[in-house]
């Protein structure tokens, strides 16, 4: 009985530490992050950045970073430099014009003072990131700020899936079309949709431990569309169309498998 059960832990040691190795062959490092964000669409005026900012919301998201590089080759400057994350993003954003400054109370001014909307999205995306920092052991860099500290920068690209509600405090829009704006008559966009959209980031990170990293970073996801946010205006009467987009800043946490204590090998 006694033998049986050595062979059995055994065969359990054997099958974790195979486990981890294949963990360690597919991802390296997994991130967690949440975020402030500022829809930037048609509820604002174009080309002023703070008639928007009352467009926000928050941005979840999460990381896998992929072993696609040789990284036990310690000589090897883009194996500890280059990570090719994939990365998920949850995000819910609150839109109105309440920062934009009308000049006046005409008719046009209260329709656009009325109209409110919001935006649930999930977007899936891959790409590549440049770290300046390496926070291994096997640092090459052996300054004291690179072994601690990592700025990175990266982009990615991917699609996103997205809900758009829009209601008018002035009533159903549907049944009563005059209560829109005429910028935006012929222009409604309310239903879920899918669109192309790239990303981009810049951050920190900051060593806690071998296995744990803090990160503060900046995303600007910009969609391939103009209908996310749910309004296209008449371009004769909004000139300058742009596509939608969107901006956050967030906090995160990473954790490391390779060189950290979760499924460390050495």
């Amino acid at each position: 009985m006694k033998k049986i059960i050595l062979i059995a832990l055994l065969m359990a040691f054997v099958h974790y530490n195979s486990f981890g190795q294949r963990q360690q062959q597919l991802v390296d490092e997994y991130e967690v992050s949440v975020g402030y964000s500022v829809f930037q669409g048609d509820y604002g005026v174009k080309g002023d950045f703070t008639s928007t900012l009352g467009n926000s919301g928050f941005l979840i998201g999460g990381k896998a970073y992929f072993n696609i590089l040789n990284y036990d080759n310690y000589n090897c400057y883009p194996c500890k430099h280059v990570k090719f994350p994939l990365g998920y993003n949850i995000g819910y954003s609150l839109l109105n014009f309440d920062k934009v400054d009308f000049k006046n109370n005409s008719i046009e001014s209260l329709k656009l003072k009325a109209f409110r909307g919001q935006i649930f999205e999930s977007s899936l995306s891959f790409g590549f990131e440049y770290h300046i920092g390496d926070l291994n052991k096997f640092a090459f860099n052996t300054e004291y700020f690179y072994q601690n500290f990592d700025p990175y920068f990266g982009a990615s690209i991917g699609g996103t899936a997205y809900v758009v509600k829009l209601k008018s405090d002035l009533g159903d829009y549907e049944t009563n079309p005059s209560i829109l704006p005429e910028a935006f008559k012929g222009g409604i966009y309310d239903k879920p949709g899918a669109v192309g959209m790239l990303l981009l980031e810049a951050g920190l990170r900051y060593k806690i431990s071998s296995s744990i990293n803090l990160t503060l970073s900046s995303k600007w996801l910009y969609y391939f569309s103009d209908k996310v946010d749910g309004l296209v205006p008449n371009p004769d009467m909004v000139p300058n169309v742009h596509n939608d987009w969107q901006f956050s800043p967030a906090i995160g946490v990473v954790f490391l498998l390779r060189y950290g204590r979760f499924f460390a090998m050495n």
